[in-house]
């Protein structure tokens, strides 16, 4: 099993969308995961609420031109906070699993996949990043990478 984390795409200083360059990253995403991971098995983003503020609705927009291309699901079962039943639904899958989280979020996440994770730190300004998590007899051990798209910051339309 690999588990591939990204954060959201770029985000506008004020607001809960994505901004144009969030937006144009989303949109190389398709060929540059496809080329790194293969098509995942599972996609996972947070629970999305309806409400006066939806600031998960990013790692949605963030994935969805992905899962539109190659016809995936996206699971939004799980709330970002849940990171003990998140793990548990994780280590329960097989194959290729994409989770796209908020940043700062990870460290629970990952440290209820029994990861150390102290010294960990995903920069606020860093949209560029992957950190892959496999498990070999049991331990996982992480990995990182990086997506190398530097988008344009100006929407086309």
């Amino acid at each position: 099993m690999k588990l591939v984390f990204i954060r959201h795409a770029e985000k506008p200083d004020v607001g809960d969308n994505l901004s144009c360059a969030g937006f144009n990253r989303s949109l190389k995403l398709p060929e540059v995961l496809k080329a790194k991971f293969g098509l995942p098995d599972h996609i996972y983003v947070p629970a999305m609420h309806q409400g006066k503020s939806t600031p998960r609705s990013r790692m949605f927009q963030t994935i969805s031109p992905f899962a539109v291309k190659y016809n995936l699901t996206i699971n939004s079962n799980f709330e970002e906070e849940d990171d003990n039943g998140m793990a548990k639904e994780l280590t329960s899958k097989k194959g290729t699993i994409l989770i796209v989280w908020e940043h700062n979020e990870l460290k629970p996440l990952l440290k209820a996949l029994g990861l150390k994770v102290k010294d960990l730190q995903w920069p606020d300004n860093d949209f560029d990043s992957i950190w892959i998590v496999t498990f070999k007899k049991g331990q996982p051990s992480l990995t990182q990478d990086k997506e190398g798209i530097t988008p344009a910051a100006g929407c086309s339309f």
